[in-house]
């Protein structure tokens, strides 16, 4: 038989032959991914691709960075590893109706009045000259908030250089192996800029359920829904996994682009139509609104069309659509004001409650917690709700063996938002407010929640031998802002105190290697280097031992005062001869003499903080607690005394807003207090300095309301060094 042998292909031709299967194979793919309007059938383009993949294996010098073969990588990873964003990442506050909307339509509208003289756009300012109410002529975009995972693109001379996750905003996962597998996002963009970009990695439902069912045979557990299949398949060490997923994207935002353009120039609509012009997919059910009441016709539409979609919805995005006014607008210190997020309704579900139980936090709060048959709301599987408080379930009138109607607040926290009494038979079970603690039988008392319109109160257990509230306690003293014992979380102080080895944080240091091994599943390694953290951690600085006490409003900052001030005289000499600290004895001498006046003369005290100091070590039961510590070689490390020269910032208040690019927040802090300054967390006439950094939230707003000076990190420089 007869068969054509074609020739060897050569070097340069393999060349030519690669270059245009590139481009060809790239046209297609923006027909088919970002398009949705395939010009060639499934089976030729994927020939197209094999054609390509066995070019590049025979010359694998011609294999670009930007080849479609390289879309799915090789070997899977390790691990992922972190990255740290050159833009903050940021998620819109919620708004859940239309009177939210509407409050936050007028919140901006003020904000923008007071920045009328410089940035208003010109048919406002006109208006507010001519002394009318001015209504800044702000026009808004609508976009569908689809139900995926935030993405980072980074492209550099317009090639592809990193993907990444969102994290915490600050910090996230570098995935960009994965992110090459989705055929809708360019390896090469249609212009030589850099430029990140972000959007949404999603996934259909069809492609759920096709997942699903290969998940089930294979008895997996079952993806619950589109936006967890695709958070798990960005998150695999294999690309392989992650391209066999067929996920998709939608691009909706540049943070930073270098090519003589301002991120914040123009129109988000235009800057929709430029992301699409570079060869991005964008959604294009995006529309250009002029009032709040044309929102809410969006917002209904979408409502109701959006089952019909082959991707999730949540809600809606809206985002001011004039860059400029974007940009006045700002940020909070946790979210853009320019946009919010319309939240659809939550998804109601009824099911029945088995039991009502009490949860108890560190501060003994008592939380009624509902025990429900499980069932599915907004796409995951609950078995309990919050109940809040003896109040809401007495409004409510809920009882164990009721129907009731849960939703998720926000799509986040389960809630029973009503209980269905006609389904009542008669068995239900009324929960009565307990008059003792139900975990230790310890007294109880009501404390008026405070906040505004709500004349409800939660219940607080007082027995301090509690063994919720304990546990919570020890676990908050080892953390790493306290005593910072490497290997004790909670598990194991849990089952430390299951076996009756600690009942307070002074036992932790009495433990011995023996003791430790008789934990469950703890091995002599393991035991021995919990040993040897122990031990380590007998030697500790003022400021971190004052912080694994719990002293009630005495949080990170004030305990940096007070081990600062303790080096100082700050007592009224006729009250007290010789006061001097230098170890945990002096702590245990001293510090119950010191009364509510003196702890105020520390600058940055306030009411509660000193008041709180003074009951805590006036109190006998504590100081026996520090006799124990100091009975087990525990001992106090002060801070380093400086001469005044050194502590040129001696009694000013920072406070820090924006985010910082020179140095880290930790790290301003460390520079203020090395000079004998504190930081606050909060701005009042009180305050020295404000340092803020880009995108500074409403303590910037707060500063220059208050006069207070604000400083870049530059200024911020100076004065530190002066």
């Amino acid at each position: 038989m007869f068969r054509y042998m074609p020739k060897k292909i050569t070097k340069q031709g393999a060349k030519i032959r690669v270059e245009k299967l590139s481009r060809e194979i790239d046209k297609h793919r923006k027909f088919y991914h970002t398009l949705d309007r395939p010009a060639i059938s499934d089976s030729a383009y994927d020939s197209l691709v094999e054609e390509l993949d066995n070019l590049e294996r025979e010359f694998p010098d011609l294999q670009k960075s930007t080849s479609p073969s390289l879309r799915v990588g090789g070997e899977p990873l390790k691990s992922f590893h972190k990255i740290k964003h050159a833009i903050r990442q940021w998620s819109f506050d919620d708004v859940f109706d239309f009177k939210e909307l509407k409050e936050w339509d007028a919140k901006i509208k003020r904000f923008l009045e007071k920045e009328a003289g410089t940035f208003l756009a010109k048919s406002a300012l006109l208006k507010f000259q001519r002394g009318e109410r001015a209504d800044f002529a702000v026009e808004y975009v609508c976009e569908l908030k689809i139900d995926g995972l935030k993405i980072i693109l980074t492209y550099e001379n317009g090639v592809l250089q990193r993907g990444a996750t969102r994290g915490d905003g600050k910090i996230g996962e570098k995935v960009t192996e994965n992110l090459r597998t989705i055929w809708s996002i360019p390896l090469r963009l249609n212009e030589p800029i850099d430029a990140i970009v972000v959007g949404e990695a999603w996934l259909s439902d069809n492609e759920l359920k096709r997942i699903n069912k290969e998940r089930a045979a294979r008895n997996e557990a079952l993806f619950a829904n589109p936006r967890n299949a695709a958070a798990g398949s960005i998150r695999q060490l294999d690309s392989r996994i992650t391209a066999s997923r067929k996920l998709d994207s939608f691009v909706y935002g540049i943070d930073r682009i270098e090519s003589g353009t301002n991120a914040f120039s123009g129109t988000q609509i235009q800057e929709l139509k430029r992301l699409k012009k570079l060869g991005f997919k964008v959604n294009e059910h995006y529309r250009l609104c002029k009032t709040i009441e044309e929102i809410e016709v969006y917002y209904k539409e979408w409502e109701k069309k959006r089952h019909n979609l082959s991707y999730g919805l949540d809600g809606i995005v809206v985002k001011v659509n004039e860059k400029r006014l974007m940009e006045v607008l700002g940020y909070t210190g946790k979210a853009p004001r320019f946009g919010v997020a319309y939240k659809f309704p939550a998804e109601q579900v009824t099911t029945i409650v088995k039991d009502i139980q009490m949860q108890i936090g560190r501060t003994g709060a008592l939380t009624p917690v509902a025990h429900l048959r499980p069932v599915r709301v907004a796409g995951s599987v609950v078995s309990r709700a919050t109940l809040h408080n003896f109040d809401e379930i007495e409004r409510i009138d809920a009882r164990v063996g009721d129907t009731v109607i849960i939703q998720k607040a926000g799509d986040i926290i389960p809630e029973i938002l009503s209980v269905l009494k006609n389904l009542r038979i008669g068995k239900e079970k009324k929960i009565r407010e307990p008059s003792v603690c139900p975990i230790c039988g310890g007294g109880i008392k009501r404390v008026e929640t405070g906040q505004k319109n709500d004349k409800s109160a939660a219940l607080y257990c007082v027995n301090p031998k509690c063994f919720a509230v304990r546990r919570e306690k020890l676990i908050h003293a080892v953390s790493k802002k306290g005593l910072d014992i490497s290997g004790l979380g909670e598990k194991i102080v849990e089952q430390l105190m299951n076996a009756g080895l600690v009942k307070d944080v002074a036992d932790i240091f009495a433990l011995k290697p023996g003791d430790l091994e008789s934990l469950d599943r703890f091995a002599e390694i393991s035991s021995g280097k919990l040993a040897k953290a122990i031990v380590n951690a007998k030697r500790v600085p003022l400021h971190k031992f004052l912080f694994a006490l719990g002293i009630r409003y005495v949080g990170e900052e004030t305990v940096d005062l007070v081990a600062r001030s303790v080096t100082r005289q700050f007592l009224n000499k006729s009250q007290v001869k010789n006061f001097q600290i230098k170890n945990l004895a002096d702590i245990i001498d001293w510090f119950p003499k010191i009364l509510k006046e003196n702890w105020l003369k520390i600058h940055g005290i306030g009411e509660k903080s000193a008041q709180s100091l003074v009951e805590w070590f006036g109190n006998k039961g504590n100081q026996e607690l520090l006799r124990r510590f100091a009975d087990a070689g525990v001992n106090i490390t002060l801070p380093e005394k400086k001469n005044h020269s050194e502590e040129s910032l001696s009694g000013m208040i920072f406070v820090l807003t924006g985010e910082l690019f020179a140095f880290t927040r930790d790290e301003a802090k460390a520079m203020i207090k090395e000079k004998g300054g504190s930081v606050s967390s909060s701005v009042s006439q009180k305050t020295n300095y404000v340092v803020a950094g880009e995108n500074p939230g409403s303590k910037y707003e707060k500063a220059k309301e208050l006069g207070v000076r604000i400083l870049d990190e530059e200024e911020f420089k100076k004065v530190v060094e002066k």
